[in-house]
């Protein structure tokens, strides 16, 4: 059903005469590292009425990662996994090199895209160098005449190997990148008893994840279409208190930029989950009341009544006859190959 909503917005879209969206695979990747490198997103109003939504659903079970320490920390990684996993770890290896945070646009302009000035005259600056630190030696070491001349060819060399040095120190940066995600960053950065104590461990993940906000506002304007992370967190009234009011720290200070598209849906039971949250130090300030904490944590709460005998039965029916069907299907199928 939203396929085929998602589906009928395109079209409206495109009547309205938007351009359609994109993907940053096959020929788009090529069109998302150029703009990467050379180009800064701009965030017109255009863009902001758009209604084309695309929706990332990430599914975090919090009993998989009940047996860590820090559990929020899985809730990070995960998000972290899921976004390099659908976007590519190519372009987002190389937006932590050379991509640029979007800016919003001034008045009613519909630019969405501004060239980098600086960065195309630096690599214009790097190659004119590096080819002239080449000719240097060239000259010096094919020229008859000039071959003796030891000096023109440590000028050469030296203007060759400091220009092309940078070139390869961020041809460099971008691997490292590709080779270690954020997800193996944070795991680093939890496991490391250095970083455990101090004010800058958390500053240092909360880098990680506005890198990864701004990656997302940049694929909103390349794929010209707004996007959404869905979080759905289930199982963690399963997990100890400790654990389960980490995770709710973690939704309230690193995922909570006014510009994040993130969208948390929490399934839990309050019966279970109160508790735990009286028995941590974060409910300092609320009276120790669980519920109350609940109520300002979460935006829009609802509850699943209690499903009654008839609907149990209903349910215990269609499963039976869904597997039936199933079994019918497999039977009539390996009579027709025979």
């Amino acid at each position: 059903f939203m396929r085929e909503e998602m589906a009928q917005r395109e079209a409206a879209e495109l009547l309205r005469g938007h351009r359609k969206p994109r993907s940053p695979h096959g020929w788009g990747l090529l069109v998302a590292l150029w703009l990467l490198a050379f180009y800064e997103p701009v965030v017109t109003e255009g863009h902001l009425r758009r209604k084309n939504l695309e929706f990332i659903f990430i599914r975090f079970s919090a009993w998989e990662f009940a047996g860590c320490d820090k559990l929020w920390a899985g809730l990070v990684t995960t998000l972290c996994h899921h976004v390099r996993q659908h976007f590519g770890a190519l372009p987002l290896s190389v937006f932590h090199v050379l991509g640029s945070r979007p800016r919003f646009a001034s008045g009613f302009s519909q630019r969405e895209w501004i060239l980098k000035k600086g960065t195309c005259l630096r690599l214009w600056g790097l190659l004119l160098v590096l080819a002239v630190g080449l000719a240097i030696l060239l000259v010096a070491l094919l020229v008859p005449g000039i071959k003796d001349h030891h000096a023109l060819k440590v000028v050469g060399s030296a203007v060759a190997s400091l220009s092309g040095s940078s070139l390869v120190l961020g041809a460099l940066s971008i691997l490292k990148n590709f080779l270690v995600s954020e997800k193996k960053k944070i795991e680093r950065l939890t496991n490391s008893d250095r970083f455990a104590g101090q004010l800058g461990f958390m500053s240092k993940i909360r880098q990680e994840v506005e890198v990864l906000v701004d990656y997302l506002a940049f694929m909103e304007v390349f794929e010209r279409r707004r996007l959404r992370v869905v979080l759905e967190i289930t199982s963690l009234d399963l997990c100890s208190p400790e654990k389960v009011a980490g995770v709710f720290n973690a939704m309230a200070t690193l995922l909570s930029d006014a510009n994040a598209p993130f969208i948390f849906l929490l399934a839990v039971d309050p019966s279970v989950i109160v508790p735990c949250l009286e028995q941590t130090g974060c409910m300092k300030g609320l009276a120790d009341n669980g519920y109350l904490y609940l109520n300002r944590a979460v935006t829009l709460p609802f509850s699943i009544p209690e499903m009654g005998a008839r609907s149990r039965l209903r349910s215990v029916e269609a499963a039976i006859q869904t597997r039936e069907d199933l079994l019918y299907r497999i039977i009539a199928g390996n009579v027709a190959k025979t």
